[in-house]
């Protein structure tokens, strides 16, 4: 065997050693390490056992967004003569960039320490590049450093937890002394034709966003094409828009057929695509002209065009969201945001996809305790069954403050309510996100996400209370087992579902 080939068969010793090394005790870490990722310091903490280790927490609370692992990845980095790298303080040698996860990634190593290092220190630091390369991204991974010496042993171990990764690089100023790298006692350079190899093993975890409680949304399958038709019907000079698309072919300006009077302001649409996409618009302009204005009262003219760009073109502006409410209340309950004034306005014209994406923004920022009654009231009325379920959700942990609020004496008028409030607190109700295989059919422990979901996927109504969802998805089975196949073309509509239900004693609302 020729000297290459023992050099060669030692570096893969060397390697697969390390890995190994690396893993086994990386599991027998204790210390759990902290990056300050703007001072770039390295924080140890302890844990600290719980005082009572056999008895279980009474409750979970969930903070800020849940990740989940995906898997290690490692590499090898190795820096060539070591010694000869620029070693002033502040100066350093990037890596070539590797992949991990399917991502780019590079080591920056500062052979004489970083700026804010001490001295005699070399710093290294880990950046994902396809992150930084991208300023409205973050990448959340868990990553180890550690160097490798000549018998294959990791040195100077170094972690840290999940932490996102922007344009910002993350690690220690002061991962090692370069006198010790230097010291041939420790073995931290390989003597090879390169004149001192210093190696880096890089291990990288990356975490996956569970989004649990993202509010499912059918899909409007209008486009921007159809958004054109709003945006010329209701152009303030006609002529502008003649000009601008005077050798287009597909030029709509004057095709609207319904005109809607809006508090005084005159908005535009047209009749067929009401019809396919807002039926409850589309029958308040039967039997009128196209010259006669239909009033719409209790309503604002942008909260209304926002429900035409829906039916469009499943559109709504992003700057909805973060203005504010131009009524005080809307159906009982004190309004802060246009999200209330949207839910409200979509439930009454029928608007079901509208309806769904402004509930969730009013379940994500309008809950508190001092609107949890009005909205659960608004939330049984209204069938808005993802509220209703939100809102008892927060008064099981926030009972105590909520019956002491003024608006509780009007839940406190509905057994109905009360009964269905006494249940969960008994039960400690929890409703799951996820479904339990094809043939799940435990509809009573679905989360009405969930249970629209499955509405969705057979081509069913998702509008409604819980207990209607429920009861179509079980109707649906009852067809299905009676012919053999699932029949989802033919949609269980609001009112039919609500009939089914006065008439089954069985089923209570």
């Amino acid at each position: 065997m020729n000297a290459n080939n023992i050099l060669n068969n030692l570096n893969n010793n060397i390697i697969n050693n390390s890995i190994n090394n690396f893993n086994n005790n990386n599991n027998n870490n204790n210390n759990s390490n902290n990056i300050n990722s703007n001072q770039h310091t390295l924080r140890r903490t302890m844990s600290c056992p719980l005082s009572h280790p056999d008895q279980p927490p009474d409750q979970t609370v969930q903070v800020g967004t849940q990740l989940i692992p995906t898997g290690w990845s490692t590499a090898l980095i190795h820096f060539h003569s070591f010694e000869t790298l620029p070693s002033q303080k502040g100066e350093s040698t990037d890596s070539e960039p590797f992949a991990m996860h399917g991502l780019d990634w590079y080591l920056r190593l500062h052979p004489g320490g970083a700026t804010s290092a001490n001295d005699d220190r070399v710093s290294l630091y880990l950046r994902c590049k396809s992150a930084a390369d991208q300023s409205n991204i973050s990448v959340y991974a868990e990553f180890s450093l550690a160097l490798v010496r000549n018998d294959g042993q990791w040195d100077s171990h170094m972690s840290c937890p999940c932490v996102p990764f922007n344009r910002k690089r993350k690690g220690w100023p002061n991962f090692i002394s370069r006198s010790r790298i230097l010291d041939p006692g420790c073995q931290l350079l390989k003597n090879d034709c390169y004149g001192g190899t210093l190696t880096v093993l890089v291990k990288v975890q990356l975490f996956q966003d569970v989004r649990t409680l993202e509010c499912y949304v059918p899909k409007n399958d209008m486009n921007c094409k159809l958004l054109r038709l709003l945006e010329e019907a209701n152009s303030t000079d006609h002529d502008d828009h003649k000009n601008k698309y005077a050798d287009d072919s597909s030029n709509t300006t004057n095709t609207a057929d319904v005109q809607f009077n809006v508090e005084g302001t005159t908005l535009y649409a047209h009749s067929l695509i009401l019809k396919m996409s807002a039926p409850t618009l589309a029958s308040l302009c039967e039997d009128t002209d196209r010259d006669t204005a239909i009033p719409i009262t209790g309503v604002s003219p942008h909260i209304f065009h926002c429900l035409l760009r829906y039916a469009y073109g499943d559109d709504i502006p992003n700057e909805l969201w973060s203005r504010n409410a131009s009524r005080t209340s809307v159906g009982g309950v004190s309004c802060t945001s246009s999200a209330m004034e949207l839910l409200d306005a979509a439930n009454r014209f029928g608007v079901v996809g509208v309806k769904l994406i402004a509930e969730s923004k009013v379940v994500q920022r309008d809950i508190a305790v001092e609107t949890a009654s009005d909205l659960l009231l608004y939330a049984d009325s209204n069938d808005c069954a993802l509220l209703k379920e939100k809102v008892v959700d927060f008064f099981l942990s926030h009972a105590e403050q909520i019956r002491k609020t003024p608006e509780f004496q009007k839940v406190k008028e509905s057994n109905t309510i009360l009964d269905e409030l006494m249940e969960a607190l008994l039960s400690k109700r929890v409703y799951r996100m996820f479904p339990l295989g094809e043939n799940d059919v435990d509809y009573g422990s679905m989360g009405v996400n969930l249970l629209r979901k499955k509405l969705g996927e057979r081509g069913l109504d998702v509008d409604g209370s819980r207990e209607m969802l429920i009861h179509r998805l079980t109707l649906d089975d009852k067809a299905a087992r009676g012919s053999g196949a699932s029949n989802g073309g033919d949609v269980v509509s609001l009112a039919q579902a609500y009939s089914l239900l006065v008439d089954n004693s069985n089923v209570g609302r």
